[in-house]
């Protein structure tokens, strides 16, 4: 009977490993983007689509920090963005057209810009313990051409295996946000 438990445990500790298991994100990269040109951009205005309008925000101001701490590009101030947007009299960052990314782009000084959209950001419960549910898209345009040269993708969802196991080790959305956009940065890193 011991044997029996022990194959069972077995089993059981294998699905919930392969279940916590996360893919990377989805990745574009434009044929002719060469990333070597791109020395500083001005992060936008992330949309959101979740019903809790702060996410933005804060999911932007982690971006900022993680393409700093990755060494990625240099990064525009946020208020400088802010205020070139006003005097330019964009109001959604999202539907800005070539001509406008261009004007954008030269008055900030930047070869690209980084837009962004939280899809989803909240939070779901394995048990007792926290499981993040966190969706993150990320798009480079070049400033000249307003060509995309890199868009990405990513979602984090569900318990990590840790947690499904032994039910510890819960993650929050902000710290899932982190770990995806240190991933889907890192693709343009490669």
């Amino acid at each position: 009977m011991q044997r029996k438990e022990f194959w069972i445990f077995i089993v059981v500790a294998a699905l919930a490993i392969t279940a916590g298991c996360k893919g990377g994100p989805t990745v574009f990269v434009h044929q002719n983007a060469d990333f070597s040109s791109i020395r500083k951009v001005a992060i936008l205005p992330f949309e959101t689509l979740t019903q809790d309008r702060s996410v933005a925000d804060k999911v932007q101001k982690i971006l900022t920090i993680e393409i700093l701490s990755l060494g990625a590009f240099e990064v525009v101030e946020p208020g400088q963005v802010q205020k070139v947007l006003r005097e330019q009299r964009i109001e959604n960052a999202a539907a800005m057209a070539p001509a406008e990314i261009k004007q954008i782009g030269a008055a900030l000084g930047v070869q690209a810009l980084l837009f962004g959209s939280v899809v989803d950001f909240g939070e779901s419960r394995v048990g007792t313990n926290p499981a993040p549910e966190v969706t993150i898209q990320l798009r480079l345009v070049e400033t000249q051409s307003g060509l995309t040269l890199w868009s990405a993708s990513h979602t984090r969802a569900g318990a990590k295996w840790s947690t499904r196991l032994f039910g510890v080790g819960g993650e929050t959305p902000t710290q899932a946000a982190q770990i995806l956009m240190r991933q889907e940065i890192g693709t343009i890193l490669k």
